[in-house]
C-alpha cells in the first residue's frame, strides 16, 4: 500500500532532570501513535554535554515500509532546525544538529528541555494495518453457542474456548447466575472497542498496541484471564515503547513476573523512583513495597 496523502501531528515532551543524564546516554519521550507507526522524541548528551534532538519511528511489521517526512524542531518554544528525513524499515532514528552547551540559555535549557517536533508525512509505502476479527460474521455465528452484548455491539463467541481461559466467563456460564442459560448476556460498563481486542488476544490474535494496553490490562484483570495478561506481558517485554514507568508498575499491578524481573534488572542510582509509586498503594503487594524499599536502599 502507498499513500501520498499529506498527513500533519505534532509530539511534545519535556525532558526533566537533564544534569542526572549520563553523559554519552539519551532519554526517550512518550511514545505515541500516529498515522500506524509509534513516534517518540529523544535527547542525547554528548561526553561534553551538549545535546542532540532525536526522532524515532517504529512499525513492527515484518516486511518494508517507509515514511518519508518533513518536520520543524522547536526547542523551549523556539525554533531550533527544519528537516527531511525518510524512515524505513532499517533506518528508524533521525538525530539533528547538536545544541551546545553555550546556546542552552537561548532555548531555556537548564534542568529541563520542552522539545516539539511537527511531523508532516508526504508519502508512505508498507503501512499495513492489522485485520481484526470479525464475531459477528456467519462464521462467527456458526461456531457461536452465546452471544454478547456489549454497548450496542453483538459478539458470537464460544462459551468452552472463553471459558477455559477465564474463570469469570466460567462462573458466569457454568454457575448459579441468573444469566447462565441464556443464549444472550449483556456485559455492561466495558468498553466494545477494547473488548474486541480482549477477545481477539483469546482467539490468538495478537494485536496489542500501546495505546490500549492499559485498559486491556484492566479488562484481563477483571476477567481473570492470565492467557490475554502473559500475551500482554509478552508485548510490553519485547516491543512496548511505553515509558519504564508504567512497565514497572504494570509488573507489580499485574503479577507479571518475567517482566519485573526486567525492570529490576534496569533499577540504577540514577532512576526516579518517585515515578514507581502507583496512584493506588494497593496495587503493591507488601512483598512488593518491602522489596522495592530493599532494592532503593541497596543502590545507596
Amino acid at each position: 500500500m502507498s499513500t501520498t496523502e499529506e498527513n500533519n501531528f505534532g509530539i511534545t515532551h519535556v525532558f526533566k532532570n537533564i544534569d542526572g543524564l549520563a553523559k554519552q546516554n539519551e532519554m526517550v519521550g512518550n511514545v505515541e501513535k500516529h498515522f500506524g507507526a509509534f513516534w517518540a522524541v529523544k535527547l542525547y548528551k554528548y561526553q561534553d554535554g551538549d545535546l542532540r534532538i532525536g526522532l524515532n519511528c517504529e512499525k513492527f511489521q515484518s516486511h518494508d515500509w517507509s515514511i518519508k517526512t518533513n518536520f520543524d524542531i522547536l526547542v523551549g518554544g523556539q525554533s531550533f532546525r527544519t528537516g527531511s528525513y525518510l524512515f524505513t524499515q532499517d533506518e528508524k532514528n533521525f538525530y539533528s544538529m547538536h545544541i551546545s552547551k553555550n546556546e542552552f540559555s537561548n532555548y531555556e535549557i537548564n534542568e529541563t528541555a520542552t522539545v516539539e517536533v511537527r511531523v508532516r508525512i508526504s508519502e508512505t509505502t508498507g503501512i499495513m494495518q492489522i485485520e481484526s476479527k470479525n464475531f459477528s460474521d456467519d462464521v462467527a455465528k456458526e461456531s457461536s453457542d452465546v452471544v454478547l452484548v456489549v454497548g450496542d455491539q453483538k459478539f458470537f463467541v464460544s462459551k468452552m474456548l472463553l471459558s477455559f481461559h477465564s474463570t469469570y466467563f466460567k462462573s458466569l456460564f457454568n454457575g448459579n447466575f441468573s444469566e447462565s442459560g441464556k443464549s444472550e448476556i449483556e456485559l455492561k460498563d466495558i468498553d466494545p472497542n477494547v473488548f474486541q481486542l480482549f477477545l481477539e488476544l483469546v482467539y490468538g490474535i495478537s494485536v496489542v498496541e500501546d495505546e490500549k494496553i492499559s485498559e486491556l490490562l484492566k479488562l484481563a484483570d477483571f476477567f481473570n484471564c492470565q492467557t490475554a495478561i502473559d500475551r500482554c506481558e509478552e508485548f510490553l517485554f519485547f516491543r512496548s515503547h511505553q515509558p519504564f514507568e508504567f512497565k514497572f508498575q504494570a509488573a507489580l499491578k499485574y503479577k507479571m513476573e518475567t517482566l519485573k524481573a526486567k525492570c529490576y534488572s534496569g533499577l540504577s542510582k540514577n532512576t526516579d523512583f518517585s515515578g514507581l509509586s502507583p496512584q493506588d498503594a494497593h496495587d503493591y503487594s507488601p512483598d512488593d513495597w518491602k522489596e522495592l524499599f530493599d532494592k532503593i536502599v541497596s543502590l545507596k
